[in-house]
């Protein structure tokens, strides 16, 4: 697929935009001491990262006690994670290298962006008015916007109909198989960033127009 006929681009957040692992990874753990369990090291809770929160905790959840955890323990688990990561949601977290950069040269290039997340819409805003990207984005298709999230492709449809543009018109920067995936099922191409959270998986198989290794990377790629 061209990306020569890019008119707009929707961005994930968590991997792709911020390295938000580290205060990701604090909340997780305060949520588990705070249910008196075991705690988890950062790179396997940047395994579980991807989904949404409540797959994120399921995981987090699963993994430490060993089995499924039940609808109480779960409930519990988000309410004391919500309240966790609102009040420290960026002591750690940083903006990726070539961001800044590569959004101003979308912008100069005329295109409309947006930031399409599974992570909920407070958490997204507050990080993107803390870091002073807010200004750079025309909306935001957020975990809490619709009843699906990525890897579903409705909200890559939803952001390409808030740009007027039809969905091969509109790239996905993203760092995993979520991002891939939605937008392929939606007919959107896809570049993916090598340093993100990819559950995993490996990159080169999800089939992306690029995997690149800065932001400041993809404008050569619309031509």
């Amino acid at each position: 697929m061209s990306l020569s006929a890019i008119r707009a681009v929707a961005i994930d957040l968590d991997g792709t935009l911020l390295d938000t692992i580290p205060d990701l990874c604090s909340a997780v753990n305060r949520v588990l001491e705070t249910m008196d369990l075991e705690t988890l090291p950062l790179e396997r809770v940047k395994s579980f990262v991807g989904k949404g929160l409540f797959m994120h905790l399921t995981r987090s959840l699963r993994h430490t006690l060993r089995r499924e955890p039940s609808e109480a323990e779960l409930d519990h688990a988000v309410t004391l994670y919500r309240r966790f990561y609102r009040d420290h949601i960026a002591d750690q977290t940083t903006i990726f290298p070539g961001v800044l950069e590569g959004l101003t040269a979308f912008r100069e290039r005329g295109l409309t962006l947006s930031v399409v997340t599974n992570k909920w819409t407070s958490y997204s805003e507050a990080l993107l008015r803390h870091f002073g990207l807010d200004a750079f984005f025309d909306h935001l298709v957020c975990g809490d916007t619709l009843a699906t999230n990525k890897p579903d492709p409705a909200m890559i449809y939803w952001s390409a109909g808030m740009h007027r543009v039809h969905p091969n018109e509109l790239l996905m920067i993203g760092d995993s198989g979520n991002d891939s995936r939605a937008a392929q099922a939606a007919g959107a191409p896809v570049v993916l960033m090598s340093y993100g959270y990819s559950e995993g998986e490996n990159l080169a198989d999800l089939r992306a127009n690029a995997i690149v290794d800065t932001f400041t990377d993809i404008p050569a790629l619309l031509g």
